[in-house]
């Protein structure tokens, strides 16, 4: 009897234009399968390494999701039987915490193609450590009103039938408060949230209702003694991911709209008097809770082509560029 298709996603890829180099990472059912690909791979098997490079190079030079899931559908199809066969944990074994998120049990594979045909290896000389988790931010002071946090103590709210290392943890609970997890997408990001979110505190913006920011709990490091943070505790907003973005596509009376306005001008306004800089605007980055209230987030900086130009990155300027094409 064949073993049903395992549920499965590819949770980050690494690869190289030039040297054609290719490592997936995909979580299925609790466990990490890490897939590595490379030129060598390829014996007599020129046909299938022109498809491999040509989704290699469209991946780099346009960034579409379909071609990254179509790359996806065809290296991963070899080894849907191993992630088949593979026992998943009890799910009565207790709560997940981040430690199962980052330190998930591991198989490392390679895929071959000999005379174009394609061949899923384990690999069993595996030399190379899994990379450091998180960000190295050293020595940086937090506020006082934070605290510190280790994986282990970190909770994830799982729905029935998640395993701990199986999508991107975003809802967590510490110290019996449900919070929002936020991952570093670089050094840069989170030590300028980190000082936002500082300012806020010590401007007395964190207290004033009329600021509709979430508040920063803490900050998550790898370990007890590491200063490598792996992300950010900030208060949850109860909005069922529903940005203004996704509002706006639906019924929006005129009220309601006007209401969004004035609360996110507010907030903006409140920030600048501050010399706060959101960066950041768009739709995309206003929560609508299920109080039809707004909630401004993402305070890491960069900009989005269409809502700030370039040349006003995070300044007062590109902020209220922004909040005029919201």
């Amino acid at each position: 009897m064949t073993a049903p298709s395992p549920v499965w996603a590819v949770q980050d890829i690494v690869y190289g234009k030039h040297d054609m180099w290719a490592e997936l990472d995909i979580p299925c059912k609790g466990k990490r399968f890490r897939i590595e690909i490379s030129p060598e791979n390829f014996v007599n098997s020129q046909t299938s390494f022109s498809k491999y490079a040509r989704y290699i190079n469209d991946m780099f030079d346009r960034g579409c999701q379909t071609t990254y899931n179509r790359f996806y559908d065809w290296v991963v199809a070899p080894f849907l039987p191993n992630l088949a066969e593979v026992q998943a944990p009890p799910l009565d074994r207790g709560a997940f915490t981040l430690r199962d998120y980052l330190d998930p049990e591991t198989y490392f594979l390679k895929l071959y193609f000999v005379d174009e045909r394609m061949e899923p290896r384990f690999d069993y000389d595996v030399q190379m450590p899994l990379r450091e988790p998180g960000v190295y931010i050293g020595d940086v002071a937090l506020h006082p009103g934070w605290s510190e946090y280790t994986p282990e103590t970190v909770q994830q709210c799982l729905s029935d039938g998640q395993y701990g290392y199986s999508k991107h943890p975003r809802k967590v609970c510490v110290d019996g408060k449900l919070c929002f997890f936020k991952e570093p997408r670089s050094k840069r990001e989170l030590l300028r949230e980190l000082d936002v979110y500082e300012k806020m505190e010590t401007k007395g913006l964190s207290n004033n209702s009329q600021v509709r920011v979430p508040r920063l709990i803490g900050v998550v490091y790898a370990g007890q003694h590491c200063r490598h943070a792996i992300g950010i505790l900030l208060s949850l907003v109860d909005c069922d991911n529903r940005t203004l973005s996704c509002a706006l596509h639906g019924e929006v009376t005129i009220a309601q709209r006007r209401k969004w306005e004035e609360q996110i001008t507010t907030t903006v306004e409140l920030l600048h008097e501050a010399d706060i800089i959101w960066g950041d605007v768009k739709p995309n980055n206003v929560l609508i809770n299920r109080n039809e209230d707004t909630w401004v987030i993402d305070f890491g900086g960069g900009y989005t082509p269409g809502w700030v130009a370039k040349e006003h990155m995070e300044t007062m300027e590109g902020d209220r560029d922004g909040l005029s094409k919201i």
